[in-house]
């Protein structure tokens, strides 16, 4: 999980939080993906009907698993244009390292939510990882004439971004060839700093409108987090970029005053405003872990005393379901 320092990361550091963009464009444009990652799939789909998202049941079975690693799992319900409603559980994998039994964890989760809901789960799975021969794509366990198999569709980014999405610019692909800058420059601050300026510069020109720009750009900075010298740095380049192009659309007055505002907040040490950062940056990490915290929870967060909502930050980073979080937020009464 990436640590929080504010606004700026400790010097040195490039931390960044994949899983937490991942989330974030998945949820705001699950039809883009699926309409690129999964083709086949998702014409059978009534995009007319809204999907629904089902962050409860899904970290019943993650929670379960007792498995944390660099994914996103992402559990929602879908209207098939025959009329059926389908679960779907789409699993995007984020890692450099590679576990063996993957495809297991993989089938685990689909028969875990069969079995404690009484659905069928479709399994989708999204590789955004390195390792171009590394496409775990099924589950097999076969003894003594028993047999389970078990086969998922996948998405291999680093294929796609090579071949048909060579050219494609749009806010899917996008996000996608971030992420794979992201973890290609992962040891080597100065080559993020030019792979993220270059990504940046060219959203100027795939005609974007100022409000695309902006979310893509925050899903971007948020995947490519660069070490404090080199931010400065990059924010200074984009600033002179931006006047050049005449479309101030990042480093607007507002959004630099924002920025201005929450360090000198800190600063002088103000109460009420440590204690609004304190719960704005616990709620931020609870949503990158639980997809979305119910609104009772959220209340209930910010009821915390100051020391109390600290106590919590240091404490979710073990959290593996809500129901942690509820044992958590009853122990504190």
């Amino acid at each position: 999980m990436t640590q929080e320092n504010g606004d700026l990361l400790t010097e040195g550091r490039q931390d960044s939080d994949y899983d937490g963009a991942w989330k974030e464009a998945l949820r705001l444009h699950l039809r883009d993906f699926i309409d690129r990652c999964f083709p086949k799939f998702s014409v059978q789909i009534d995009w007319t009907i809204e999907p629904e998202w089902l962050d409860k049941e899904i970290s019943q079975i993650v929670g379960q698993s007792g498995h944390r690693n660099r994914e996103v799992d992402l559990l929602f319900k879908v209207r098939l244009l025959d009329g059926r409603d389908q679960w779907i559980l789409c699993h995007l994998e984020i890692q450099t390292t590679f576990e063996t039994d993957f495809a297991f964890r993989v089938d685990l989760y689909n028969a875990g939510l069969k079995w404690l809901f009484r659905q069928e789960v479709l399994t989708l799975v999204i590789l955004s990882d390195l390792k171009s021969d590394w496409r775990p794509e099924q589950h097999r366990f076969e003894l003594g004439g028993f047999e389970s198999f078990r086969r998922f569709p996948i998405c291999k980014v680093l294929d796609h971004l090579e071949t048909d999405w060579a050219n494609d610019n749009s806010l899917v692909v996008l996000v996608a060839r971030a992420q794979i800058a992201a973890l290609r420059t992962a040891s080597d601050p100065e080559a993020r700093f030019f792979a993220k300026t270059q990504i940046v510069r060219n959203l100027y020109s795939a005609g974007y409108n100022a409000h695309q720009i902006r979310e893509l750009f925050h899903l971007i900075d948020w995947m490519m987090h660069l070490r404090v010298d080199l931010e400065r740095r990059f924010e200074s380049e984009l600033l002179i970029f931006e006047r050049e192009q005449q479309m101030p659309y990042v480093t607007s007055i507002e959004r630099n005053a924002e920025k201005r505002g929450l360090i000198k907040g800190r600063e002088e040490g103000r109460e009420e405003g440590r204690e609004e950062a304190g719960v704005a940056i616990v709620l931020r990490l609870l949503n990158r872990v639980f997809g979305e915290v119910p609104a009772d929870y959220e209340e209930r967060v910010r009821q915390l005393t100051f020391e109390r909502t600290q106590a919590l930050g240091e404490a979710l980073i073990d959290f593996k379901s809500m129901a942690d979080l509820e044992n958590w937020l009853n122990s504190t009464k």
